[in-house]
């Protein structure tokens, strides 16, 4: 019978946590092209489990004091990677389901790290290619989450349209109406990057106040997490919608696939609009927008990426003649 023992890591041996996956998946797989690693808000601390002093599981455990599930305390655990051996699954999920119990939570919800701002979901399939900033991991670890008592607690989709299906017409039609009611269009101004960065923060902290789990974090988090990611933006992009006091009322954040060797795709990350503005018919408008913006900078692809099944972004992408690219899911342990 083997013998498991499960370790805080501390700077001593967080190598054992960091090196895990180099352990777990075949040189080259696709894993290792994004990081997967722990944030540092809300963390309280990185977990590996071993059998016969060798490492075969980890987590991530997270407590986001905001964050509340069916009106109970959640916590979360992410980072997660275990050998397809249901009994180290089970002693790596039972650690943090008696962990979360005394620490007195109802539910454990994962993967994830630590709030819907970071990596989270498992995918249900690799079907189709994996994309950028696309989270990448056995599909396995699905079927350990359920036979330790997870449910899925929300499903979500990536749809892939023909960049060749454009209306210009009607996206001019919407400028115009939206033109007359005070509202600019624009790209992104890279020169400014930082202040542009604050404008979405404002914004996107309102507009997603209303999404699943929605957590709110700093505007000063927000800004940093996505300093990080200017070297990867195309302000062609990235369109912002304006009134005339200069208030960010819509934005619309594409980027290109980088994982994509024939260069032919684009990702849409987030369309968010202001919760109270008058601006009109910004999701249609988005969509045929999107499809333009990718057919001028030569894309032929657009991944609507990782919607919520029953959101209304999913809902124009199917009106948009998309097809089904991945599934994901995101699960729930009632304590």
């Amino acid at each position: 019978m083997a013998n498991y023992q499960i370790i805080k890591t501390n700077s001593v041996n967080y190598h054992l946590f960091e090196s895990l996956p180099e352990i777990l998946y075949p040189k080259g797989s696709e894993r290792f092209r994004l990081g997967h690693e722990p944030s540092e808000l809300f963390l309280e601390g990185c977990y590996v489990l071993l059998k016969d002093n060798f490492p075969v599981g980890r987590f991530a455990f997270y407590e986001n004091p905001e964050l509340v599930y069916k009106k109970g305390k959640c916590c979360n655990i992410g980072s997660y990677e275990c050998e397809n051996n249901f009994e180290s699954s089970k002693k790596l999920i039972e650690f943090a389901k008696e962990f979360a119990i005394s620490k007195d939570y109802s539910w454990i919800i994962g993967p994830m790290e630590g709030s819907t701002w970071n990596s989270y979901r498992f995918s249900l399939n690799h079907d189709s290619p994996q994309f950028f900033m696309e989270p990448f991991h056995h599909l396995y670890y699905n079927n350990q989450f359920v036979k330790s008592g997870f449910e899925a607690i929300k499903n979500y989709t990536s749809n892939l349209v023909l960049a060749s299906n454009i209306d210009s017409i009607k996206v001019k039609e919407l400028e115009e109406l939206n033109n007359d009611l005070g509202f600019t269009f624009r790209n992104i101004d890279l020169e400014d990057y930082e202040n542009e960065l604050l404008k979405i923060a404002k914004l996107s902290l309102e507009g997603f106040t209303s999404n699943f789990l929605f957590t709110p974090i700093s505007e000063k988090d927000f800004v940093a997490k996505y300093l990080q990611m200017k070297s990867f933006i195309d302000p062609n992009l990235i369109w912002m919608i304006e009134d005339e006091s200069k208030e960010l009322h819509a934005y619309i954040f594409c980027i290109k696939d980088l994982f994509d060797s024939k260069n032919e795709t684009l990702i849409i990350k987030t369309i968010v609009r202001k919760r109270e503005s008058n601006l009109k018919k910004v999701g249609i408008y988005s969509i045929f927008k999107i499809n333009e913006i990718a057919a001028k900078n030569g894309f032929t692809n657009v991944i609507h990426a990782m919607m919520s099944e029953d959101n209304f972004s999913t809902k124009e992408s199917e009106r948009n003649e998309s097809k089904k690219y991945k599934e994901y899911s995101l699960y729930g342990l009632k304590l």
